[in-house]
């Protein structure tokens, strides 16, 4: 990880070093495109791209690059509240637990466990290559938005390999779709495929297009931002974070194909959140191979 050496910010003469060069891939990386490139002079476009940023964390925003700012683009770090607020939920998700007339289930340390099964639904015997390619691809995003909008990385690593296999280009159109400007409730672009009216709504922005989320950083910050805004419903437990993300609410489903009874489409089925229940266990066995505890997780907090 980088080193913090120095307060950065937009002066004359410019500032110029490795660390500016620094700064600005993460801002890059985290999707603030305005940075331009990264050539190490703390220019205006920077200076922008930090202000973006400042404002988006909760930060103070004036443009300097403190101890304060550094450490949350190199180190995101939740919040206690936002500890406490996983944990939580996580004391009745542990239980075994059903919805209405479903199958039952708990979360354990290896995943979901579906009725009296003590074996995870997996796609693989070893963690599957597709959940690995996700996580090394975009976890500086994923861990950034986790600890900012308090969502376990796991629940976004499974919606993206649920969505879209980690394809930063996909785009979903809808029955009814004219255009993104007519229509932005038909159509869905990006690595986990939000519809451009979700995101707008989910981060109060309605400046958002199709162009601005086929950014992967961006993508992911709409779609943790709307699981974030689901939790009360959800409270993070992942077949209904799964229904919830697909069909816009947890809803009675009552179809013999449907073991999760949750509507999730294609409709009278169970596609969906068997889906993401099997990426999310595939992504708690990739953690405990690797050794891996990252700060806001499902497989980190559970006990």
């Amino acid at each position: 990880m980088a080193t913090y050496t120095r307060l950065l910010s937009y002066q004359t003469p410019l500032l110029r070093g490795d660390d500016v060069q620094a700064l600005q891939q993460r801002l890059l990386d985290l999707g603030y495109t305005m940075v331009g490139i990264a050539d190490g002079y703390f220019g205006r476009a920077t200076d922008s791209a930090v202000r973006s940023y400042q404002q988006a964390h909760g930060l103070v925003v004036d443009g300097v690059v403190g101890p304060r700012t550094w450490a949350a683009l190199f180190n995101p770090t939740p919040t206690l509240a936002v500890l406490a607020k996983i944990k939580s939920y996580l004391v009745e998700t542990k239980k075994l637990h059903r919805y209405r007339d479903s199958v039952s289930w708990r979360l354990s340390k290896s995943g979901i466990l579906i009725n009296t099964s003590t074996k995870p639904e997996r796609f693989s015997v070893d963690p599957h290559p597709v959940v690995r390619r996700v996580w090394q691809t975009y976890r500086i995003p994923i861990e950034n938005w986790a600890a900012t909008l308090g969502v376990p990385v796991e629940l976004i690593i499974a919606t993206i390999c649920t969505e879209t296999r980690g394809q930063a280009e996909a785009l979903r159109i809808e029955p009814g779709y004219i255009s993104d400007e007519q229509t932005p409730h038909r159509v869905s672009p990006g690595l986990m495929q939000t519809l451009i009216s979700t995101a707008r709504m989910a981060l109060n922005d309605n400046s958002i297009d199709r162009a601005w989320l086929l950014q992967p950083a961006n993508s992911i910050r709409a779609g943790t931002a709307y699981i974030a805004q689901q939790a009360a419903m959800t409270s993070f437990d992942p077949p209904k974070v799964a229904c919830a993300y697909n069909a816009g609410a947890i809803i009675y489903n009552g179809s013999k194909y449907n073991r999760w009874k949750m509507r999730q489409y294609p409709i009278n089925s169970s596609e969906h959140a068997d889906r993401l229940v099997k990426w999310l266990n595939e992504c708690f066995a990739m953690f405990a191979k690797d050794n891996l505890k990252p700060a806001t997780s499902l497989f980190t907090l559970i006990d």
